[in-house]
């Protein structure tokens, strides 16, 4: 009885040693939790009598698998890597495009917005310029059919004065030709000598406005002719009237052609005028038209880059954000990964310290 008992205290002293052996070998990973498995596994196979070969064996085979693990992770975080470095190169190459983009898209607004301010310039100065056109074209129309009434008048006035000296003319060379050195007047040529000085005074304050000062001259003498014709009919006094009349009708005949030609020369200026004015207003009306035109595609283009510079901002923001998160989770990786590579080499370290006490022991 006695003996059996001597047996059990040496068995308990036995494994109170090599827990005691274990834990001093295992300095500094005592109290960690893979140590504390391991030490378990030893003792408790020590305990029961096991094999220290087979213990070995197992040991061994533990450190292999965490070799065979710790490449498998190193493998992992590589092709981690690898593909985090790809797609965090994208987000980048995605971030500058779209930086880039948003640029361009600020540019061509500005240089739109530089362009829309001058057209808007240039559509006011056409316009004011295309309304001093309608007011121009308006004036020179106006003093064309002015000139044209007032042409019609005066030279109706002329031909009124011209046949009015022809008609004189033909009276007057009636009663030349009756010969007599003092001719006597019937009451009709009485009274056509007076209607013919009443219608020489009619012409003569008509044609006052616009004849010449030497054909006016003419009127005077010839009215003071006819009027001493209306009681005695001198030949020397009549053939100067005649002679008269006929140098009236001459100079008459030259104002009607010199009011033609001025009317002429009027009515082509005028007309060269309206033609001008005609071109400038559809060049005007062209350019306006143009300009208006390109400020409907330049507001329309401005518009559309409201909206893309919205779309590039967003990309640029959430790809940021995007560039962010990939970093951060990253960034956990690897730290996650440092720590599991200094917990797998802990219990390698572990292992072979426990190897080494085996060996150890084989030996005593």
């Amino acid at each position: 009885m006695k003996s059996a008992l001597l047996v059990v205290v040496l068995i308990a002293c036995m494994q109170a040693t090599t827990v005691s052996e274990l834990k001093e070998r295992l300095s500094g990973y005592g109290d960690h939790p893979f140590g504390s498995s391991m030490i378990n596994l030893v003792s408790v196979n020590m305990k029961t009598g096991g094999s220290l070969n087979e213990l070995k064996q197992l040991l061994q085979q533990i450190k292999d698998e965490l070799i065979a693990l710790t490449q498998l992770q190193d493998q992992e975080n590589g092709t981690f890597t690898r593909r985090s470095q790809v797609d965090l190169a994208k987000l980048q190459a995605t971030l500058e495009q779209a930086q880039q983009d948003l640029d361009n898209q600020r540019q061509e607004q500005s240089s739109l917005n530089n362009e829309l301010s001058t057209l808007q310039t240039r559509v006011r100065e056409d316009q004011a310029a295309l309304d001093r056109n309608s007011r121009g074209s308006g004036d020179a129309q106006s003093r064309l059919d002015a000139e044209n009434t007032d042409f019609a008048a005066k030279f109706q006035d002329y031909s009124d004065a011209i046949l009015a000296c022809k008609e004189a003319q033909r009276l007057l060379m009636n009663l030349r030709g009756e010969g007599a050195s003092l001719i006597q007047l019937t009451q009709d040529t009485k009274s056509n000598l007076i209607q013919t000085k009443e219608n020489f005074q009619k012409i003569k304050e008509i044609l006052e406005a616009h004849t010449k000062k030497s054909s006016l001259t003419l009127f005077q003498p010839i009215i003071e002719g006819l009027a001493e014709m209306t009681t005695k009919v001198n030949p020397e006094t009549l053939n100067n009237v005649l002679s008269l009349v006929a140098r009236l009708i001459t100079a008459l005949q030259e104002g009607q052609d010199q009011l033609e030609a001025n009317h002429k020369t009027q009515v082509e200026n005028l007309t060269r005028l309206g033609d001008d004015l005609r071109n400038e207003k559809q060049t005007l009306q062209v350019s306006l038209a143009t300009a208006n035109n390109r400020l409907k595609e330049i507001q329309s283009r401005l518009n559309e880059l409201d909206g893309l510079i919205n779309i590039s901002n967003a990309i640029v923001e959430v790809t940021q954000l995007n560039i962010q998160d990939a970093t951060r989770i990253n960034e956990q990786e690897d730290q996650e990964y440092s720590n599991q590579k200094v917990s797998r080499q802990t219990e390698i370290d572990i292992v072979d310290r426990l190897i080494e006490y085996i060996n150890q022991k084989l030996s005593e």
